[in-house]
């Protein structure tokens, strides 16, 4: 994770997930947590529709390139706030609650943390694109 991380720009490091579930490798890493869709410690919580407006706005001024959703949460806010952003932003599945079946990404804690790693990698290396 450190030499895979390290290829990102301090500048592009940057998180904005669909919930608060990536402050431990934001922290130890060096990225900082824009946002979340779902606000708060719950997933049964709900953004207003400020709340939303608030964090496109976040993602405008940070230059996020991609949205991290967790892959066994329905990602439709998210879909939403990508739409909202004014800028083109990648959604990324991310494996964050449990893991899958063998073959599927996530079998093991290992196989899920390489996974996270190469697709958040890969999602801050991507520029995003203003379209307004």
């Amino acid at each position: 994770m450190s030499s895979s991380f390290a290829q990102i720009p301090a500048e592009r490091r940057a998180l904005v997930t669909n919930h608060h579930v990536f402050g431990y490798l934001a922290q130890r890493f060096g990225f900082r947590v824009i946002g979340a869709v779902i606000p708060g410690g719950t997933t049964l919580a709900s953004p207003s529709a400020a709340d939303l407006k608030e964090l496109a706005d976040a993602i405008r001024t940070a230059n996020v390139p991609a949205i991290f959703a967790d892959s066994s949460q329905p990602d439709r806010l998210v879909q939403a706030l990508a739409s909202e952003s004014g800028v083109q932003v990648e959604v990324i599945e991310l494996f964050t609650e449990s893991l899958t079946e063998p073959g599927q990404g996530a079998a093991d804690y290992l196989e899920m943390m390489q996974a996270n790693t190469e697709r958040i990698t890969r999602g801050s290396a991507d520029e995003p694109i203003l379209e307004r």
